[in-house]
């Protein structure tokens, strides 16, 4: 049979019904006009969440026994398509997918079904807590301590620039369980609850001019007391959760990022056919014609690697390396789309009057988190030389 299209060879039909009806979701409630709005008057869209649940699109990563599909690619075609249809929202739904992901890997049956109904349905919303306020890219250093005592562990210690934080209802804190030994050895992961006694949120922070609709929190821990059936994965296995819970929140955040990209590099291509100068489009200047053919190589480039990315840990790899390039990758391409699109646009391209500088400065912003991109460059250049170990010249 002649295939229709390139996204037949990629996706199989299922996921493309997926994708297609999730499209046709998100323009029947207008998300475009509602990221507008949260533009002009900086709401969080706990709302718009809300119905994509009752839709049945949150968290098709889950087992099929807990009404998901059970493969991450869905996940992956879910964050591409709200970072073209609604930034805020995706940045929502990204944090929350990372933490009902490593819920559904890592938790026994009775921390599955007390958390990933609600958080399927979007009537609660997930974080991931390890970033502090002397560990970002160093997690091995974090300070953040459980102590156990009987059946409880008391949490104590302090978590910075977590998306989600202080809107949270779902938690997911790493701490040190053992400080006698090595963190790698000696760290867990522990489910918490936003309305638990000791829990804070210190300040939230706006970045880079605004990013309305999302939240940035640094929050505190106090003796916050928590059961142990609420650890995730076993004790002092929190570093084992950690890379796996990263290698899946790099790929899902690129796929974020190359949604986000597509409709700016449809509006430099509109602007470049549109605009005229010196009697003709300016698309037909190869300045800005040559610019639009590496912003759609790299951002497909971008797409192909997240998707084989996904592909892999489908199969049951760990995709450590991959993960790694394809946030490097994606983050690279929307940087430089949105980088060209303003300078396409030019004057206009500064203003408020399209998308495009916001754009700038979201791409800027992508370069951090999930890891910076040093850090990615790090992993895959050890996990290159890993490979070639052992052979000659190696």
């Amino acid at each position: 049979m002649k295939m229709q299209n390139k996204e037949e060879i990629l996706f199989s039909a299922a996921e493309n019904e997926f994708r297609e009806s999730l499209r046709a979701f998100l323009e029947g409630v207008d998300a475009k006009k509602i990221e507008r709005e949260i533009y002009e008057r900086d709401f969080y869209p706990r709302e718009l969440y809300g119905k994509l649940g009752d839709a049945g699109f949150l968290a098709p990563v889950l087992p099929v026994e807990y009404s998901g599909r059970g493969k991450l690619v869905y996940e992956a075609i879910l964050a591409e398509e709200l970072g073209a249809a609604c930034v805020p929202l995706a940045w929502i739904h990204s944090t929350s997918s990372y933490a009902y992901a490593t819920i559904a890997r890592y938790g026994n049956e009775e921390q599955k079904s007390e958390y990933l109904p609600a958080m399927k349905s979007g009537a609660k919303i997930g974080a991931i807590a390890i970033t502090e306020p002397g560990a970002g890219s160093d997690v091995m250093h974090i300070k953040t301590s459980a102590e156990q005592k009987g059946d409880e562990y008391l949490i104590c210690g302090e978590k910075r620039n977590i998306t989600n934080g202080s809107k949270a209802d779902v938690l997911l804190v790493w701490a040190i369980t053992n400080p006698e030994v090595d963190p790698a050895r000696g760290m867990s992961v522990f489910i918490v609850e936003s309305d638990t006694k000791g829990f804070e949120v210190k300040r939230d922070f706006k970045l880079l001019g605004g990013f309305p609709g999302t939240v940035n929190s640094y929050l505190r821990f106090d003796d916050v007391r928590i059961p142990r059936k609420n650890m995730l994965g076993g004790e002092n296995e929190g570093a084992r959760v950690m890379f796996d819970e990263l290698s899946i929140e790099r790929v899902l955040y690129a796929a974020m990022l190359v949604g986000e990209a597509r409709p700016i590099l449809e509006l430099a291509v509109d602007y470049s056919r549109d605009r005229e100068q010196f009697g003709t489009a300016i698309s037909r200047f190869e300045g800005i014609s040559f610019k639009i053919a590496d912003m759609a190589t790299k951002l497909e480039a971008a797409k192909l690697m997240v998707y084989h990315t996904v592909r892999l840990i489908d199969a049951g790899f760990e995709a450590e390396q991959e993960s790694a390039m394809a946030k490097l990758l994606a983050s690279e391409a929307f940087y430089e789309v949105a980088h060209n699109t303003v300078q396409i646009l030019g004057g206009r391209g500064l203003a408020d009057e399209y998308p495009a500088e916001w754009a700038f400065r979201m791409a800027r912003l992508s370069m951090i988190p999930a890891g910076t991109n040093e850090i990615m460059r790090f992993i895959i250049q050890r996990e290159v030389y890993k490979g070639y170990k052992g052979k000659k010249g190696g």
